[in-house]
């Protein structure tokens, strides 16, 4: 395998795994997937719970896939990676152009709506699982090298993943922010 290619399966491999944790790590979490899924209106009512299951089962599916080391598994993974994220990207795309409030439960609970940054986000993630697919992997990458790949590839799926709470440690500070957290000092001392 490639430099590339290693760092594209950790990638994506860091990037579903922790999608499909967050939505199965309780009753909750899921069923707060599953609503934020049916308030985008992407899918008919009747195929909602089905729709639902199946974006987690093919999550879970794209990270085991990609663990698999060899061309054949990491090719399918790839291609359904890049299928799912196609899918998330038009959903999204209906739901800001509806300008629907859905909040965004692509990694757990995020105060966060969908929005056209997740849709740059989909679509250049898609892009690395199609580059995969599409550009022929030269030579294989030493120990060393594999390495530093997986590395890059964790890295920066940890940080795709965190992506709206970095957004939000930026954003500018309303004053609605700053009243809820102040905290009133005395400003004469007072006497016991």
């Amino acid at each position: 395998m490639s430099s590339f290619e290693i760092a594209a399966r950790s990638l994506m491999g860091t990037v579903f795994l922790i999608s499909s944790l967050s939505k199965t790590r309780s009753r909750e979490s899921y069923q707060d997937f599953a609503n934020s899924l049916a308030q985008m209106r992407v899918v008919p009512l009747a195929l909602e719970g089905l729709a639902t299951r199946a974006v987690v089962i093919a999550e879970f599916a794209v990270w085991a896939l990609l663990a698999v080391p060899t061309a054949q598994a990491g090719r399918l993974g790839q291609i359904l990676a890049a299928g799912l994220l196609a899918a998330f990207t038009v959903g999204i795309s209906q739901t800001v152009r509806r300008r629907s409030p859905v909040a965004c439960r692509c990694f757990g609970d995020s105060g966060t709506s969908v929005g056209v940054r997740h849709i740059v986000r989909n679509a250049l993630l898609a892009a690395v699982a199609l580059s995969c697919l599409l550009v022929p992997a030269p030579g294989s990458a030493s120990a060393g090298k594999a390495m530093v790949a997986a590395l890059v590839g964790l890295v920066t799926g940890l940080v795709t993943t965190a992506l709206d709470e970095i957004f939000t440690l930026f954003r500018p500070i309303t004053e609605t922010d700053t009243s809820r957290s102040s905290t009133r000092f005395p400003t004469e001392p007072q006497e016991s």
